[in-house]
């Protein structure tokens, strides 16, 4: 069966940081949060900004972004007053890269088109609960008040070490690939093979080097993988969303047999596995070593992953 599909499931490792705060609480920034049945809480970063991140990467290394257009007609902006609609891109999927790998949505007054993302990005979510930890900051007056005493805003932010599991599912089939509804047109149209396999390649390098998220100035946080699961398969299922994690009673060890039993039960649908990690990095290395025997070092298995998806468009 032909492939159509793509999975990268990896884990990271914040050591103190914010990446994706909530809503402020007085004068505290928050971690966005998800409670569990027994109470405690994981953080998390959202998919939304994981993407928005990767559009960050694209643009640094010298892609072009798709343009965000204000929905106001004339008359609103007389008014000043905003439609509901939000801003919205170019939506040209032929032109920009961001418009092709994770959609859009315009919705105008004769112009009402969207393409849904063949890029879906998951939630990257803590392995171990928020212990309500907070860093202690202040907006000092110390120069113009002449003592700090004298003003200085006092404020807090919640922060985190943990380690993170992401997964990204990617539509072999749909990238490149347009219907006429999403571009206004009666006839679809579709890349070629290269420029699919370069615009994929590109999102590698993104993910391959990410960083960004909420308070960098001075809580700068690395959120570039330092394991990674691949399986290019011919039936679309996120098969690393639960089973890519740490061991609960070893931090930093990761959960092998979990993610071994994951390919196994998988095994009728995968086509290509890769597995890669920076060595030292993880507590368990032997054990990883003897379930995984083909294991990579990470930058290896993206080079691998890179020449797979090459392959699948170009031969």
């Amino acid at each position: 069966m032909e492939s159509n599909c793509i999975n990268i499931g990896y884990l990271f490792k914040m050591s103190i940081g914010n990446a994706n705060s909530g809503f402020n609480e007085d004068n505290v920034s928050t971690l966005k949060k998800i409670t569990l049945p027994d109470g405690s809480t994981l953080p998390y970063i959202s998919g939304q900004a994981i993407r928005r991140s990767i559009r960050d990467k694209f643009l640094e290394v010298g892609f072009k972004i798709s343009p965000l257009q204000d929905p106001r007609t004339n008359e609103d902006i007389i008014k000043e007053t905003k439609t509901k609609s939000p801003d919205f891109t170019e939506c040209d999927p032929i032109t920009y890269i961001d418009d092709d790998l994770f959609g859009f949505m315009r919705a105008v007054t004769g112009d009402n088109r969207k393409r849904t993302s063949p890029v879906r990005v998951s939630p990257a979510i803590g392995i171990y609960p928020f212990q309500n930890n907070r860093d202690l900051g202040t907006k000092s007056s110390e120069q113009t008040r002449e003592k700090a005493a004298s003003g200085g805003a006092m404020f807090e932010t919640e922060i985190t070490y943990n380690y993170f599991s992401g997964s990204i599912l990617i539509e072999l089939d749909r990238i490149g690939k347009f219907v006429g509804m999403e571009l206004n047109k009666k006839d679809g149209f579709e890349l070629d093979g290269k420029t699919k396999a370069m615009r994929l390649s590109a999102l590698i390098n993104a993910i391959e080097h990410l960083w960004g998220g909420g308070k960098q100035t001075r809580l700068l946080t690395d959120i570039s993988p330092k394991f990674v699961a691949y399986t290019r398969q011919s039936s679309k299922h996120p098969i690393f969303l639960e089973t890519l994690q740490t061991k609960q009673n070893a931090v930093g060890s990761i959960n092998v047999n979990l993610l071994n039993n994951a390919f196994n039960a998988n095994e009728s649908i995968i086509q290509k596995k890769l597995v890669g990690y920076l060595p030292g990095f993880f507590g368990n290395d032997i054990e990883i070593k003897q379930i995984f025997n083909d294991i990579l070092n990470i930058d290896e298995c993206l080079n691998q992953i890179r020449e797979d998806i090459e392959r699948v468009y170009t031969g």
